[in-house]
């Protein structure tokens, strides 16, 4: 019975979102469609969830970890370092990727500093989303835009790089909240990681992007990083979060769900008839419910106005946990079960919102003119 209360705090998350799926089943009088789970997204998951997990394992976290620690001298420089590396990341590599790899990063160098919390969480999170906007292949919209549209890069890059400069700019002047306070004097740790681990741990991470960027189908990327853990250590197969796994997919069901409502449909397809500030706030607002992927899917169905749907699901994948994958996931691998801790994070996304809204809201006009093609 302990281990069951135990199961259900550790998977706020996951049971809420059962919970949600279930009044939406009744609400809309509609059943789930396995159509509705993007498998593509949750077979990445799994294998970057199992390349970290062995990361973890053989010491390499922790070895970075120390090295972030030893290039600081303060609180407030380890947070700009993640933010960059969170930033880079994500421009070439997923926002997605970006939280997986930096936020099992950041726990382990927490737990060595004890600095703030919820600011660096959050603001990793923010820069993983904003961070990726500037690329094509960054996050799942922009691929859905750059196709649909037919764009070249060159004009994707005139919509993308104003948003990422203001998004940097804002995101560096946060930094500066976090005190610049020394960091405690640590007994250094001599971490050894085995040159062959890390060579297995380094391979299985280019094999997994490899199918996350489609280079290579990913059911075969997965299968053969499954192979991997299974032969040097299956006992990582054990330490996965498959709550994280099963939340997503129900969060999948979800959104499936609600955009197949000809209420929505139809209030969205009203609204886009209006004018390029009712779209982008239509991209915000809808992201905030069904998440910045599915909103820009339903979207595209309504307008051309490309920059305006552009700027609207990317700045609007800040917000709600729903509003972008990326946020529930980072909420997953933190481990928030604390209520403090999942109101400060929503507090400041929401901050974060409601500044880069208005200042886009603002220059949507000269914006516009901007990446006229």
């Amino acid at each position: 019975m302990k281990n069951i209360s135990k199961s259900i705090k550790q998977q706020k998350i996951l049971w809420f979102t059962i919970i949600v799926l279930a009044i939406v089943c009744i609400v809309c009088h509609s059943l789930p469609k396995v159509s509705d789970v993007n498998w593509q997204t949750i077979l990445s998951l799994f294998s970057l969830m199992l390349v970290t997990q062995y990361l973890i394992n053989i010491n390499a976290l922790a070895y970075l970890s120390q090295k972030i620690i030893s290039l600081a001298h303060t609180h407030r420089q380890i947070t700009q370092l993640l933010v960059l590396l969170a930033g880079f990341l994500a421009m070439f590599l997923t926002n997605d990727v970006a939280i997986l790899s930096l936020i099992p990063l950041f726990l382990v160098i927490h737990k060595q500093v004890h600095g703030p919390f919820i600011l660096p969480l959050t603001l990793i999170t923010i820069t993983a989303n904003l961070g990726s906007a500037l690329t094509p292949f960054g996050n799942p919209q922009n691929l859905y835009i750059y196709n649909h549209y037919h764009l070249s890069i060159i004009n994707f890059l005139k919509i993308s790089v104003p948003l990422a400069i203001i998004s940097f700019a804002l995101i560096l002047l946060t930094t500066f909240i976090i005190p610049a306070s020394s960091l405690p004097v640590l007994k250094p740790k001599n971490y050894y990681v085995k040159p062959t681990t890390l060579f297995i741990a380094f391979t299985s991470l280019m094999v997994t992007l490899a199918g996350v960027l489609h280079f290579v189908p990913l059911i075969y990327t997965t299968i053969v990083v499954v192979a991997v853990i299974l032969i040097t250590n299956c006992f990582i197969l054990t330490q996965v979060d498959y709550g994280t796994l099963i939340t997503f997919i129900g969060f999948f069901l979800i959104v499936g769900i609600l955009g197949r409502q000809k209420v929505i449909i139809t209030i969205v397809s009203q609204l886009l008839k209006q004018s390029s500030f009712v779209t982008y706030l239509t991209g915000i607002l809808l992201s905030q419910v069904i998440s910045n992927v599915p909103a820009t899917f339903l979207i595209t169905r309504f307008s051309t106005d490309i920059t305006a749907i552009f700027l609207g699901v990317n700045v609007g994948g800040l917000g709600t946990p729903l509003a972008s994958f990326a946020n529930l996931l980072a909420l997953k691998q933190a481990h928030v079960h604390s209520r403090q801790v999942l109101l400060g994070f929503l507090t400041i996304n929401f901050i974060f919102l409601i500044v880069l809204a208005t200042i886009i809201f603002l220059l949507l006009p000269q914006l516009i003119k901007l990446s006229s093609f």
